[in-house]
């Protein structure tokens, strides 16, 4: 069995983000989990974060998301304050 680069890439992609869920023990999300957990759009929660308003942090090639992180911001007003 042989592998694409792109297939490879995947691959390296997704043991990237495991490996990083184990090592905090935090729960990380893409951005449409962002987006329903804070009950907005994937654009906005892609606007938010170029502007800096919500944090992310990359993993490999992905952007992701953390849980608690995204939670304090819930309690502070949402994506949209």
């Amino acid at each position: 069995m042989s592998l694409s680069p792109i297939e490879i890439q995947q691959l390296a992609d997704a043991i990237a983000e495991r490996l990083s869920s184990r090592a905090t023990g935090d729960v990380y999300l893409d951005a449409l989990g962002a987006a329903a957990l804070l009950a907005c759009s994937v654009p906005t929660i892609e606007r938010r974060t170029k502007s800096g308003a919500i944090p992310s942090v990359k993993v490999g090639r992905l952007r992701r998301y953390r849980r608690s992180d995204l939670l304090g911001l819930h309690e502070k007003g949402g994506a949209d304050a």
